[in-house]
């Protein structure tokens, strides 16, 4: 049975309150981000918890006990778009740290998260070697890729997700049952702020439709009339979408939406919606953190309905193994 979890690399909390979904306790967090923090405590009224700060100075000694781990492992370091680094970059050893507190405190399971990049990085060695340490530490492991646009969201978001079970409870774990698809809900209903483009924006909009890619393509008017689509100005070229949107990224600006031949942006509640957070915890960081951070943290968080779904199937999955 499981009861309680840890939230590392906890972020703005979204593995938190997916767990919490599932009737889950969090006993504790762990995150560097003063700012992320803040809006951690914010949207979970958890002004009292305890942060326990760098997990790589964490461990037996100073951590409560917890039935499951959850983290997003830092990504920058596998993900397509960076460097790909992988673990000669110091955030790309912080695997290394959750290996070793899961050696520490043995907790019954966990479940990892990080960018689908890490499947195909240096040619599978990266994501053959986190196996092997995830089985050294005593965990039967089996991962899969999954889009939260299959989870209840409208958000092309494809990452990896990782379970692990403690061996002596299952040795195997290849029948692991994961989420079944959920029909996409539709979009209008996760756009609901309606901010207008703001000036300077808009004029690097037009600047952008006259780069050597989008020259001649399109203009504002153009674009204007494409009601219900989203427009994202990714690197060079204007993608256009119709009835989802694309990955919320940290470092990306740039996502807009059209509604009644009016140009809007994304905003920042908007896109914790569109990452799975409910109307009610949006509010309680409404007008209190910026537009521009909430969009970074949403764009470095984990979508809430993935991990209610993995939670879920893990819960049952363990019952199921207890009653045999």
């Amino acid at each position: 049975m499981l009861k309680t979890f840890f939230d590392f690399c906890s972020g703005i909390g979204a593995g938190r309150l997916g767990l919490e979904n599932c009737g889950l306790t969090c006993v504790g967090h762990s995150d560097t981000s003063r700012l992320a923090d803040t809006t951690y405590r914010l949207l979970h009224n958890a002004s009292t918890d305890k942060n326990y700060g760098n997990l790589k100075k964490l461990g037996k000694d100073n951590l409560p006990d917890f039935d499951l781990l959850i983290a997003g492992f830092p990504c920058q370091t596998f993900s397509v778009i960076g460097k790909q680094a992988g673990f000669s970059d110091d955030r790309g050893q912080i695997i290394f740290h959750l290996s070793r507190i899961l050696r520490e405190k043995q907790p019954k399971c966990f479940i990892l998260e990080n960018v689908k990049g890490l499947v195909l990085h240096d040619n599978g060695k990266t994501i053959k070697k986190i196996i092997e340490e995830l089985n050294e530490s005593g965990y039967s492991v089996t991962y899969k890729v999954i889009s939260s646009l299959n989870c209840g969201v409208p958000q092309m978001r494809q990452r990896v997700y990782f379970v692990g079970i403690r061996k002596d409870i299952c040795n195997s774990i290849n029948d692991f049952t994961w989420p079944e698809d959920i029909v996409k809900p539709d979009l209008k209903d996760f756009l609901s702020d309606r901010k207008q483009i703001q000036p300077e924006l808009l004029n690097i909009l037009i600047h952008y439709l006259k780069n050597s890619t989008n020259n001649g393509k399109y203009t504002v008017q153009d674009l204007q009339c494409m009601n219900g689509k989203i427009l994202d100005t990714r690197m060079n070229d204007l993608r256009i979408y119709d009835g989802k949107v694309p990955t919320l990224r940290a470092q990306r600006d740039g996502i807009y939406y059209v509604f009644n031949n009016t140009i809007y942006q994304l905003t920042g509640c908007e896109a914790l919606i569109l990452q799975g957070f409910p109307q009610e915890y949006v509010d309680r960081v409404r007008d209190k953190v910026s537009d521009r951070h909430l969009l970074m943290q949403a764009g470095n968080a984990m979508t809430v309905n993935v991990i209610t779904l993995i939670g879920q199937c893990l819960i049952n999955y363990l019952k199921k193994k207890e009653n045999k």
